[in-house]
């Protein structure tokens, strides 16, 4: 022994170290009370020669909706009549339209109860024909009280109206069918003030 001092070692120091330990071996099957997702067996699939399409409503034609249909040509009539007369028919196109309002309000209703039938869209279009018809017919209406008490003259604007026709037709060079036209035009709106006035 030397007179040096060494430090202790621990028992089996001296002994090799071993080599890297093995890899744990997995167990083949689950242990007992292991849940494992089952597969289910898939059915064979037929070769793909296309796309395929699938109805996705009932079979056959629907049935259309009355109510809808009537209210839509009341909406059309209504509106109809009001451009077409300036205005002057809203005595007859506003109960229309509130008629067309009123039956595509009745018809929606009829449609959520029944889904078999058809006319979803002119309902929804009735409805929005006589809503606009209501409010055009209303306009109308306040426009021409509202003349009316201004104390505008109907008879005069009607010969102001005819003489701007005349002086136009003779600058064009005579009659023709543009006047033709227009002259039809003109006593038609003559016959709706008269008959407005009456």
């Amino acid at each position: 022994m030397t007179g040096e001092w060494l430090p202790p070692k621990a028992p089996g120091a001296d002994e090799p170290l071993p080599g890297p330990l093995p890899p744990p071996e997995l167990p083949q099957q689950p242990a007992p009370g292991y849940w494992q997702p089952q597969q289910a067996p898939q059915p064979p699939q037929p070769p793909a020669t296309g796309p395929t399409f699938v109805r996705s409503g009932p079979a056959g034609p629907r049935e259309r909706n009355a109510t809808a249909v009537w209210a839509l040509v009341l909406g059309v009539t209504a509106l109809a009549l009001l451009l077409l007369s300036f205005g002057s028919l809203f005595v007859l196109t506003l109960p229309c339209s509130v008629g067309a309002w009123v039956l595509a309000a009745r018809a929606r209703k009829q449609l959520e109860g029944s889904p078999g039938q058809a006319g979803a869209g002119q309902a929804v279009a009735a409805l929005w024909l006589g809503r606009i018809g209501v409010i055009a017919g209303v306009a109308a209406m306040v426009v021409f009280i509202a003349l009316i008490a201004a104390g505008f003259d109907f008879e005069q604007f009607r010969r102001d109206l005819e003489n701007e026709l005349d002086q136009r037709r003779e600058r064009q060079g005579g009659g023709g069918g543009d006047g033709d036209a227009v002259r039809t035009g003109l006593e038609q709106l003559r016959a709706t003030v008269t008959a407005w006035r009456a």
